[in-house]
């Protein structure tokens, strides 16, 4: 039985981290004067990681990693042109197109007709909500629920404030650290949909993908034939 069945969405329901992975390219052009591609990849990614507990997940926060990057790999003498340009790319991130993942909305409709559906995802609450909208799948979902970061604690707040029972439960999404790992500790269901390109972040080198309540499948197109098997 499936009382709820919740969706990460970026780069599960949408491309997302190919704009990441450009923006990262036009950002080691410009800092290019003051430190090499492996270097500059390497800084940007600390800062990042020292920066996620104040900024959080998202297009805004990895632009203040960037500036702040910017401003240390050149010892403060990065210019303010180069600064609006590193702006610009977060403003052109934001406004981005939104390419849907293949036979998504498909699968959505027809899952919808059947399941209660909803959205789980982290970053920042304006530009997701946006997302959500701007991709023209909010008429499947019930609920859209924005958190700061998908651990055990935030997505237990979740079954708590809808009371939903774990075991009733399936997540969708791209991301072991994300959306199967705290899933399956909390008693849940989780499926795993392998992106093209995933944030090292999320990566789980040593899963090993036993356990019994873990799903893997190469596209969405193959979601509804294993729900019909779970139900």
């Amino acid at each position: 039985m499936l009382t709820m069945i919740a969706f990460d969405a970026d780069d599960t329901l949408w491309h997302n981290e190919v704009h990441y992975q450009d923006a990262q390219e036009a950002f080691k052009r410009i800092v290019s004067p003051w430190a090499d591609g492996k270097t500059a990849d390497q800084a940007l990614h600390e800062t990042e990681m020292q920066n996620l507990r104040l900024y959080g997940y998202g297009i805004k926060a990895f632009v203040l990693s960037m500036i702040e990057c910017a401003i240390q790999l050149s010892e403060s003498e990065v210019g303010g042109y180069a600064i609006q340009q590193i702006l610009s790319i977060g403003q052109n991130m934001l406004k981005a197109e939104l390419v849907l993942q293949p036979y998504v909305k498909e699968t959505l409709k027809s899952l919808s007709k059947s399941f209660r559906m909803m959205v789980i995802t982290k970053g920042d609450v304006l530009d997701q909500t946006q997302k959500v909208e701007r991709s023209g799948l909010a008429e499947y979902f019930s609920l859209v629920e924005v958190v700061s970061d998908k651990t055990t604690e935030s997505y237990q707040k979740i079954f708590t404030k809808y009371r939903l029972d774990p075991q009733t439960f399936l997540m969708i999404g791209n991301s072991l650290r994300s959306d199967v790992l705290p899933v399956l500790e909390l008693g849940a269901r989780a499926v795993h949909i392998p992106a093209d390109t995933t944030w090292v972040h999320e990566m789980v080198p040593d899963f090993e993908g036993s356990h019994p309540n873990y799903y893997k499948i190469d596209s969405m197109a193959e979601l509804p034939a294993l729900i019909t098997e779970l139900v």
